[in-house]
């Protein structure tokens, strides 16, 4: 079945930027795409839907649709605030060092130690939690606030160093470190690019790169980083997002519909709102920052150029996790290449 609702995405394009640029007419923006994307969560873990998927979608479009057009009809009431910023002066990395900077830093205390645990089941969900990183000393490009290096000291590491360009994210991750009592010894982390990470080439065993390089400008140059930095075998844990799921179709267009809109408005209005912290999360990153999907196929040769191989395919494991598994009818028409989450080993 043709993908109908791109059609429709590309009018509720249109729509949207006729729109004047107030604050009145970008939460009116903000609010249609939240009640799309999220009705769309809604339908991808029902696993016997009442139509076909793409219908189904159709139906969310229209309904985002009508919902800038009743925002238009009463544009009588805007009071005419401008947008005091246009993120679309920054460049794409440097809007998103701004975005995830604020993202990860929202996390209090037990609500870090939850993300902790989550990343412990998924390492179990995949058979990564006992054995394959005891002793290792591991380097995770792009960190973020760290949670994942936690889990992987749980793990059996023996030391992991976490890279990111975010300053505050580095403030965060080494307060949260401190807190939990982990010594730097065994969890340090670097201010740095994951272009240039000022580590000694061949001085780790395996590298973390976990939903960070599909919002690079150079993926290139990021992976033959990762490739320096390994031991001859040592093993690389890729998450990237995979192309043509239904979810990303949505997220991709309301990135470029919200492209005005700054990532604080965004946030801000989805806290007033009383959105969970894992919600504002999802969406603070779905509805502004750029992936760049692609396919199994297509990640599996960049790697093998730059000296990867010996590929194992990963899974989530949880429902909001875009696994492409035998147990839902429409799962290819839902997730097409599917959350794209390999093991991969330096073979070069």
């Amino acid at each position: 079945m043709e993908k109908t609702y791109l059609a429709r995405l590309d009018a509720l394009k249109r729509l949207a930027a006729d729109l004047p640029r107030t604050r009145f007419m970008a939460l009116a923006r903000i609010e249609a795409l939240i009640r799309m994307n999220m009705g769309w969560e809604a339908l991808q873990l029902d696993l016997n839907l009442p139509d076909h998927p793409f219908k189904l979608t159709h139906d969310l479009v229209d309904r985002a649709i009508a919902s800038l057009e009743s925002a238009r009809s009463i544009a009588f009431c805007d009071g005419g605030l401008p947008l005091d910023v246009d993120p679309r002066d920054q460049t794409m990395e440097e809007e998103h060092h701004d975005l995830f900077q604020s993202l990860w830093v929202q996390f209090d205390a037990d609500q870090y130690r939850e993300r902790i645990a989550r990343y412990d089941d998924r390492l179990r969900f995949n058979d990564l939690h006992k054995g394959v990183f005891d002793g290792m000393r591991v380097v995770d490009m792009g960190c973020g606030h760290g949670n994942f290096d936690h889990a992987i000291l749980n793990a059996g590491a023996a030391e992991v160093v976490g890279v990111d360009y975010g300053e505050e994210s580095i403030r965060y991750a080494e307060a949260a470190r401190d807190r939990l009592n982990v010594p730097e010894s065994k969890l340090r982390f670097i201010h740095a690019t994951v272009y240039d990470v000022p580590e000694k080439s061949g001085s780790f065993d395996a590298a973390v790169q976990n939903g960070v390089f599909h919002h690079l400008d150079d993926e290139d140059r990021a992976y033959t980083e990762m490739y320096r930095l390994l031991k001859p075998g040592g093993i690389a844990w890729v998450y990237t997002e995979g192309e043509g799921s239904i979810a990303r179709d949505l997220f991709h267009v309301s990135v470029q519909i919200l492209a005005d809109v700054p990532a604080a408005l965004v946030q801000a209005h989805l806290a007033h709102l009383g959105f969970s912290i894992n919600k504002r999360y999802h969406l603070g990153d779905g509805l502004k920052a750029v992936y760049r999907a692609t396919s199994v196929a297509a990640l599996k040769a960049r790697l093998d150029a730059i000296g990867f191989g010996d590929y194992r395919r990963l899974i989530g494991g949880f429902d909001t996790d875009l696994d492409v598994t035998g147990d839902d009818p429409y799962a290819a028409e839902k997730f097409g290449e599917g959350d794209i989450r390999l093991l991969a080993r330096k073979t070069g």
